[in-house]
């Protein structure tokens, strides 16, 4: 199940990059503004979702839902924020160089250990990312550097969801997460609420609608998944990223980006512990 979810996020959230870069080159909006409402939009339906099901409204542990939601803005601030100054697969691609984070600070922070296979996969997945990606790392803009720190932000974001669901249902976490983000995310998108309109509001809230879902789907998959592997399965983004490129930019599907995919998709196979268990119904 908690693979599924995983996956399932890592769809929403290409989705919701894509989205994104489509206000970014059709409007004269940030593209934060596709953050802003992804979090004021998944305030309001958390906060009417609650309500209904009459759900508890207080955290057992403030500490780390809060700190889970403040990391996670930053993520999706300066994730976002790249999109405004570089290509989607550079965007795509040094963010979510945040398992490396995940696996090396969780010792430190969830005390959880991660098996050497798991590093030797990750290795893999870096490597099929960069041959789907082939970034041009010559020389640093800003996007990239703002992508890169988003890395940072997220690895710690994940590594208190991980905190947090040991003490937190989903639905209240969720519900954290949005109503801080936001206001956090509102400082920087004033002016550009202004330049909404009839024709652009269209792509905002789809580009909305998929942050939040991949949201809802990330925070109940880590109720199944440690941090590292949970991360480490998150990187199928960057598959989704190239097919998403492939079917809607009519970008090229070259024979570099389907190695890229099959390497990528082989480690996230056996990081889910597929081959494993294939093997052991096999006996």
């Amino acid at each position: 199940m908690g693979v599924f979810l995983i996956i399932t996020s890592s769809l929403f959230f290409s989705l919701g990059g894509y989205f994104g870069k489509l206000v970014v080159n059709t409007t004269e909006m940030n593209a934060l503004i596709t953050s802003f409402s992804r979090y004021a939009l998944g305030a309001i339906i958390m906060a009417i979702y609650m309500l209904i099901s009459k759900k508890s409204f207080k955290a057992n542990k403030l500490g780390p839902i809060t700190k889970r939601a403040i990391f996670n803005s930053g993520a999706v601030i300066l994730s976002t924020l790249a999109l405004n100054y570089t290509t989607l697969t550079n965007a795509n691609i040094l963010h979510l160089t945040y398992p490396v984070f995940v696996v090396v600070l969780a010792p430190f922070i969830t005390r959880e250990k991660s098996s050497k296979s798991a590093y030797f996969y990750l290795l893999l997945i870096f490597l099929g990312s960069y041959i789907i990606s082939d970034p041009d790392f010559s020389h640093i803009n800003l996007g990239d550097l703002a992508a890169l720190i988003s890395a940072v932000f997220a690895g710690l974001a994940i590594l208190y969801l991980t905190e947090s669901r040991k003490t937190e249902c989903g639905s209240l976490i969720v519900f954290y997460v949005m109503v801080i983000g936001t206001f956090i995310n509102g400082v920087f998108v004033i002016k550009d609420l202004r330049l909404i309109t009839l024709d652009s509001i269209g792509i905002v809230l789809l580009a909305a609608i998929s942050g939040f879902l991949g949201q809802v789907f990330i925070t109940q998959a880590y109720k199944y998944l440690d941090s590292a592997k949970g991360a480490i399965l998150s990187m199928s983004r960057i598959v989704f990223s190239a097919l998403l490129g492939y079917f809607l930019l009519s970008e090229p599907l070259t024979i570099r980006i389907l190695l890229g995919i099959l390497i990528t998709t082989y480690a996230l196979f056996a990081v889910s512990g597929y081959f494993k268990n294939k093997r052991i119904n096999l006996h």
